[in-house]
């Protein structure tokens, strides 16, 4: 297993030692704010877990479809992502921050600009996607989770701190760093840099009350590990493709050794 799959199940731990006890809207969790974790060599390996199934296949559609502005669950469905009908209206419609706001932020173009300045001046201090905007948030289907996203260029490597205010940690997590990897490796391919690492910040990372047995069968999985066969994947796109125009098939993945799936609920 990778190292940041050891280091997700520390976070995992630390949780379940340390973390407060909280009744949430749609849940008791428990809880640890302002924590941490780092993926490196996005040059070689994808981050998918080993120590149980992923279908990342799903999360490449998601970013598929956001980079699209979707706005509605077929926007996800056409791309294989079929997990966004739990907060739809019963029309299927959405009304997300999600993609969108990357597009246009109170009429400004944030993926335009970045664009530009990749293009023209990569050590710009200011090269930062933000999909938080505080007096939409009432009218919005689901308010962005993970909502900025900083781009950093430094001996010919692209890498991104990925900023995230809410975090559940057994079901939304490995999928965000999928996503994470896969947005910054088509970023890089497209202006001609290797990928380099992603640095997520947390606020709330919380696991909730019926995730816990699973987590712990996970740590279990992780702390006695038998070696199995890194994800290595090949990129496909070809060299300067936009990455607005990503499509799953971008991404190879051969097969790779994994675990068992475990069974975890989303909540709403």
């Amino acid at each position: 297993m990778l190292q940041y799959e050891h280091d997700y199940a520390a976070l995992i731990t630390d949780i379940l030692a340390n973390g407060a006890d909280k009744q949430t809207r749609n849940g008791k969790t428990k809880s640890l704010f302002g924590m941490s974790l780092e993926v490196k060599g996005l040059e070689h390996y994808f981050p998918i877990l080993q120590g149980r199934k992923m279908y990342y296949k799903g999360v490449f559609g998601e970013l598929a479809a956001m980079l699209r502005r979707p706005t509605c669950v077929q926007d996800f469905k056409e791309w294989g992502c079929n997990y966004w009908d739990l907060w739809a209206n019963e029309d299927g419609s959405l009304k997300i921050d999600y993609g969108n706001t990357w597009f246009d932020y109170e009429g400004f173009n944030q993926i335009a600009q970045l664009k530009e300045n990749l293009r023209n001046n990569p050590n710009d201090r200011r090269m930062i996607i933000n999909g938080w905007r505080p007096h939409k948030l009432q009218e919005l289907s689901l308010p962005c989770c993970h909502y900025s996203y900083q781009f950093y260029v430094a001996n010919g490597e692209l890498s991104m701190v990925w900023t995230q205010r809410s975090v559940d940690v057994m079901i939304g997590l490995p999928s965000d760093i999928i996503f994470a990897a896969a947005w910054l490796i088509m970023v890089a391919n497209e202006f001609g840099f290797v990928p380099g690492k992603v640095k997520f910040d947390f606020g709330d990372c919380h696991i909730y009350e019926e995730h816990i047995q699973g987590a712990y069968e996970y740590i279990h999985r992780v702390e006695t590990d038998k070696p199995l066969r890194a994800p290595i994947y090949k990129l496909r796109a070809p060299k300067g493709k936009d990455f607005c125009a990503f499509e799953p098939k971008d991404i190879e993945i051969p097969l790779f050794d994994s675990l068992q799936p475990l069974s975890f609920k989303l909540k709403a």
